[in-house]
């Protein structure tokens, strides 16, 4: 009977929680009219089987992924917030230079995150939301090369009944595409050389890695810097191993998260 008791309890705190972005110990005890010593335990004992985590430093709870899978499967707004996020801004704080999250929307890499206000190397400061063209940018070019062939058809054909400018140009040459893929799928990241869309022109470059889900590419990981700061080769040796060791995290905890473990 307790354990029944317990249960309810628990699936009380979670249809409030689900209903809310977050709630203290306090809120909670409230809400559900119970003392705060079981309003508590009953928090912990969630977070304890993965349901919940504490998200800032008022000590308030908030859904994991774990919890969204058992009513929709994975929760596309989860992905970013709860995994890749944190390790963009770890990530950010190793190497310095910007990093952002890039996903594909309506034919175009949309900005989903960005530590640009942070990095004190900024040279261009975006707003999430932002949507670039695929075939002139490094996430772009990453995305072509990892979405499956149906989906790349699909864009491409898209871009191509476009209005032509220098951001779609290649959609009309499935060559020089193909060996952009091949060269992309051999390195494992794109690379764009001082990109003309920016507030300082031809200044910055980008290098971007795919961010891989099931099987599926997910969104691009970017990193810009200043052109004129290294040589690709220095890039490669500096900055690279890191990126490539922060993106398989991002892939294993989503991995885990999947799995609900």
């Amino acid at each position: 009977m307790h354990t029944i008791r317990s249960l309810r309890r628990g699936l009380m705190a979670l249809e409030i929680l689900n209903s809310r972005k977050a709630m203290t110990v306090a809120e909670m005890a409230r809400e559900i009219v119970l003392p705060r010593t079981t309003a508590f335990r009953i928090l912990e004992n969630l977070v304890s089987f993965g349901y919940l985590k504490r998200s800032d430093q008022k000590g308030r709870y908030s859904l994991t992924i774990r919890v969204r899978n058992l009513a929709s499967g994975f929760n596309e707004d989860a992905w970013l917030s709860e995994v890749v996020k944190p390790l963009a801004i770890e990530l950010s704080k190793i190497v310095i230079w910007p990093i952002s999250i890039m996903s594909p929307r309506n034919v175009r890499m949309s900005l989903r995150f960005t530590t640009d206000s942070d990095s004190p190397l900024s040279l261009d400061y975006y707003n999430e939301g932002l949507r670039l063209p695929i075939l002139s940018t490094a996430s772009g070019n990453v995305y072509l090369s990892y979405c499956s062939d149906t989906e790349r058809d699909i864009v491409l054909s898209a871009l191509c009944h476009e209005k032509p400018n220098e951001t779609n140009m290649l959609a009309n040459s499935p060559e020089t595409i193909g060996k952009l893929i091949e060269t992309t799928r051999k390195n494992g990241f794109a690379i764009n050389i001082r990109s003309p869309r920016s507030n300082e022109p031809g200044k910055t470059n980008t290098i971007a890695l795919p961010i891989i889900r099931n099987g599926h590419f997910l969104a691009a990981l970017a990193m810009r810097y200043i052109s004129v700061a290294m040589t690709t080769s220095e890039l490669k040796e500096r900055y690279l191993p890191t990126l490539i060791k922060i993106r398989d995290k991002m892939e294993d905890e989503l991995a885990t998260a999947e799995l609900g473990m």
